[in-house]
Order: structure tokens, then C-alpha cells, then sequence
């Protein structure tokens, strides 16, 4: 049975019910709340009491480490996303924010806008006065460990976002597990990301590169000229086996990515957790048929055969076991800088998917062999870059489309279709409503009268049925009764539920005016 009391203040009135011990501190808890009177102090202290009994009351003792620390234990992170969030969360978050109550900090917005902010100056703790960066901890000579002044260094926008999905995600669990009331992480107000252009080598740097690498080592350039042709990720070709290539049919296919973090190997699905068939072309096939066979020779004397299950790119004569992805890394960069590509390893991808779209690809199938499970979205706004000959062959298309247009324009004006107008109102097209007597004849004339004048003209609709009875004081019939005859004399011509003027006039102006006389 929950117990509580309600607390004189001296200006309000507190309720108060024990919760019990904190499961984390093992400190006695309080569910408190104040209140204006002592009628609602009780009835909130009667909501407070059945809240408890529930076991519904939010832990208030929780600090933002004590979550971290239980929402990564649970979230169930593959091997490089824990490895990233435990770094952000040991090296930014906690030392932080870690020691503030959840409790305190879910009304706290604008604390989470203050600390994105000084990330954006300064990725460390410092409070922009002069101080020294020691590079080790206790006593030292500050020379001969060679610690220097501090000089702030702030995050990129993309990176204080990530901190900020973190926070959100776990103050998401904290809500519900009954930590907190409310997520202050999504009122927050993170940096905005600026769109990254894609920076792919140029051409001629990659075709310099594979050239050194082939001078260098056979399975470097096999490697490098994989990640250029089929846009694989390193992790995904260091994984690869020869049981995933099929040399018959030409075909190649990614199943897996190599990972290594925090001393952890371990090979895990690909990015999307999906397998992905990649076709070959035949210099491709080609090739990787001759570094197998040369795989085979070089085991021939020990008298050790090629498994289809051992590793395309290894360190172990046996190819059982996979290089480590960084391996790949710097043996690119020391080739990269030589023929001056300032690009990462990971831009081969880039150069894979702007040659493709470049070839006239369609975006489902670049998408597709670059692993993107988002339509291609991803790879427009990140990997696809201009490139100068298609931009080229773009602006000349552009120029030959409006040319021709402009040599149409200049065709005279009875040479090109006219487009129908809409009906003119009964003013603009009959001069004056008549005096005497009126017969369907009388509309008659007074339509071929507004035709002549060239106030109605070819294709034109009349006025409405319904006007040019009212114009005229007959019924609806006897005005129909006069188009109906003009149709048949070939002067106006039936378009959906509407008269229009024939086109052509069965009588010019002049040859209707020379029979009249």
C-alpha cells in the first residue's frame, strides 16, 4: 500500500508519496508535485497514490549517464554503430550533460540548443579562455610530453546531428520506460547539414592510378579496379570469396561486409541487409580469371588447392582469412598522393556512380548496384556529380531544341493552327437587339452578319443557346432551330454539346455581300 502526506509551503501546498527505494542508488524516492490549494494538493496526492499502486511513476532519480549507459545495453547496435556511439557518448555527451536528472533536463530545450551550439565552436569542454591541452594525466613535464595551448575546434554540423539522434534516441526509451514525461530532443534545434558535393577523382587520375597499381601489386589493382567497376564498399570486397563469383555467368555478388572495430572482427550483412547480384563485364571476368589461376600457381607447390570458400584479397598464402579494411586504405592513399588524388578511398564509389549516370544509366540500376535501398535519392544527392562533357552535350541539345522553335516561329500565322476561343458574350458579337418581330431566320442573319464581320471567326464557339435567346426575346428553341439550319447550310459545325464556326466558311465576306446584291 502506497503511503504519501501533503507538505505545507509557504505559499503552496506539495503532495508527497514514497516510491521506494531507487533500483540504481538504492536512495529512498519521492513522488512530489506542488500545488496552488490544499483541494488540489489532495486530489493530486489521491492521483499520485493510484499511480504508484500502478507502478506507473517515473524514475526521478536517473541521471542522462545512467540512461546512456542502459539504452546502449539494450539498443542492440550492429558493431560499427555501437562503436560510434559509445564514442560520442564518452568523449562529448557525458562529461557534458551526463550528471543532470532527467527529470530537469526534459524541460530543458534550450540546454540542448546551448550545448549543439558550443559543439559547433568547440568540440571539447572549454570556456574560450586560454588554457594548456596535457596530453598526459599526473605530474609531467609539459616540454618533453609536448602539450600545447588549446585551440577550439568545432564539430561539423553532420556530426553535432548525430550526437542529437542520439539524444533523441534515448530519450525516447526514457519516455517510454516512464523516465521522463516528455522527449526534449525533438524540440530541439540541431545545425543544418549543407549539401556535400560529390568530389569523384577525374578520369585520367584513376586510369594513372590502376596503371601504378599494377606496377605495384596484383592484388591491390584487382581490388582497386572492383571498387571502381562495381562500386562496392571495402568492407563488402575485403569480405569477398570465390564462391560469391560466378565466372561462367559473369556475375558477382555481395552478401557481406568485413568489419573491424574497437579490436572486434566481425563479418555482418551488407549496409542494407540485402544481398545485391552484380553483372561483370567481360574484361572483368577476364581478368579475375587470371589472378586466380595465379592464386592456384602460387599454392601449387605446397600442394594446396583453391577453396571456393576462401577470400579474394588475404594476407595468408591459404587466402583464409580476410585483410583488414584499412589495409586497403592506406595502400590507396600512398598510391593516390603520388598521382595527386586528394579523394578517400570511399569517392571510387562516387567516380562509379557519376560514370554510370554519365553513360546514360538509369538511376534505378545505379542505385542499385551501388547497395542504395532509397530509389536512388541517396545517390543523386551525395554520389552523382556534374560532369563537364555531359554538361556540354546538355547545353547543346538545349540550343538545337530552342532553335528549331524559332524557326517555326517565323512561319507566317495562317500557316500555323489556330486555337479555338472560348464563346464571346452576345454584346461583342450582335450589334444591336432587333425591334420588330423575331424568327429563327432573324438569328440567322444576325450570326452570318457576326461571321462576315469577322466578329466570330473560324473555330470560334458561339454564344450559348440560352443567350442568344435571351439577346433576341425568343424561347430556347427557336434559337436552336437557327444554328441548327446554319449547320446544315455549312456555316457552323456541332463540337461536343457546342456550335462552332466552320472552318473553313462555305462563303467569303465578299461572296456572300456580291450574291446578297
Amino acid at each position: 500500500m502506497a503511503k504519501g502526506h501533503i507538505e505545507r509551503l509557504k505559499t503552496r501546498y506539495r503532495a508527497c508519496v514514497y516510491v521506494g527505494k531507487d533500483p540504481i542508488t538504492g536512495r529512498k524516492t519521492y513522488l512530489k508535485e506542488s500545488f496552488r490549494t490544499e483541494a488540489l494538493a489532495r486530489a493530486g496526492l489521491e492521483r499520485m497514490l493510484a499511480q504508484v499502486e500502478a507502478e506507473n511513476a517515473p524514475d526521478q532519480s536517473a541521471t542522462v549517464s545512467v540512461l546512456l549507459d542502459r539504452w546502449m545495453d539494450v539498443a542492440g547496435h550492429e558493431v560499427t554503430t555501437a562503436h560510434t556511439v559509445s564514442h560520442y557518448v564518452h568523449r562529448t555527451i557525458i562529461p557534458a550533460i551526463g550528471d543532470m536528472k532527467l527529470r530537469k533536463i526534459q524541460h530543458r530545450v534550450d540546454l540542448l540548443d546551448r550545448f549543439y551550439t558550443h559543439l559547433t565552436r568547440c568540440g571539447a569542454l572549454c570556456t574560450s579562455e586560454p588554457r594548456t591541452d596535457h596530453t598526459v594525466s599526473g605530474p609531467h613535464d609539459c616540454a618533453a610530453e609536448g602539450c600545447g595551448p588549446h585551440v577550439c575546434r568545432g564539430m561539423a554540423p553532420a556530426t553535432v546531428r548525430q550526437i542529437h539522434a542520439i539524444l533523441s534516441a534515448a530519450f525516447g526509451y526514457a519516455v517510454s520506460w516512464g523516465w521522463m514525461d516528455k522527449n526534449p530532443a525533438q524540440h530541439a534545434h540541431p545545425p543544418k547539414i549543407r549539401r556535400r558535393r560529390a568530389r569523384p577523382p577525374q578520369a585520367e587520375q584513376v586510369a594513372q592510378l590502376l596503371n601504378l597499381a599494377w606496377d605495384t601489386s596484383v592484388e591491390l589493382a584487382m581490388f582497386l579496379w572492383l571498387a571502381v567497376v562495381t562500386g562496392a564498399r571495402r568492407g563488402e570486397l575485403a569480405a569477398l570469396r570465390w564462391n560469391s563469383v560466378d565466372l561462367r555467368a559473369a556475375t558477382l555478388r555481395v552478401e557481406v561486409n568485413y568489419v573491424v572495430r574497437g579490436g572486434r572482427r566481425r563479418l555482418k550483412g551488407t549496409k542494407t541487409d540485402e544481398d545485391r547480384p552484380l553483372s561483370l563485364d567481360t574484361l572483368t571476368v577476364r581478368m579475375l580469371t587470371d589472378f586466380r589461376a595465379q592464386r592456384a600457381a602460387a599454392l601449387a607447390p605446397a600442394r594446396l588447392t583453391l577453396d571456393e570458400d576462401t577470400y579474394l584479397f588475404s594476407p595468408d598464402p591459404a587466402c583464409q582469412r580476410p585483410w583488414h579494411p584499412d589495409h586497403f586504405s592506406h595502400a590507396y592513399r600512398a598510391l593516390a598522393d603520388t598521382v595527386g588524388i586528394e579523394e578517400p578511398l570511399k569517392n571510387l564509389r562516387h567516380f562509379n556512380a557519376t560514370q554510370l549516370l554519365a553513360a546514360g544509366v538509369d538511376l534505378a540500376t545505379t542505385a542499385g548496384r551501388l547497395g542504395h535501398s532509397d530509389g536512388g535519392a541517396t545517390t543523386l544527392k551525395f554520389y552523382a556529380d556534374w560532369i563537364p562533357a555531359t554538361d556540354r552535350a546538355a547545353a547543346e541539345q538545349l540550343a538545337s531544341g530552342l532553335d528549331q522553335l524559332r524557326s517555326q516561329a517565323r512561319q507566317p500565322a495562317t500557316a500555323r493552327p489556330q486555337l479555338p476561343r472560348t464563346a464571346a458574350p452576345t454584346t461583342d458579337v450582335f450589334d444591336s437587339k432587333p425591334t420588330g418581330p423575331v424568327t429563327y431566320t432573324v438569328i440567322e442573319t444576325a450570326l452570318i452578319d457576326a461571321i462576315v464581320a469577322g466578329r466570330l471567326q473560324s473555330n470560334d464557339q458561339i454564344p450559348r443557346l440560352t443567350d442568344i435567346a435571351a439577346w433576341f426575346g425568343v424561347s430556347r428553341s427557336t434559337a436552336q432551330r437557327a444554328t441548327t439550319s446554319l449547320g446544315a447550310q455549312g456555316y457552323l459545325h456541332r463540337s461536343g454539346h457546342r456550335w462552332r464556326v466552320a472552318a473553313p466558311l462555305p462563303l467569303s465576306g465578299s461572296e456572300r455581300s456580291h450574291q446578297t446584291g
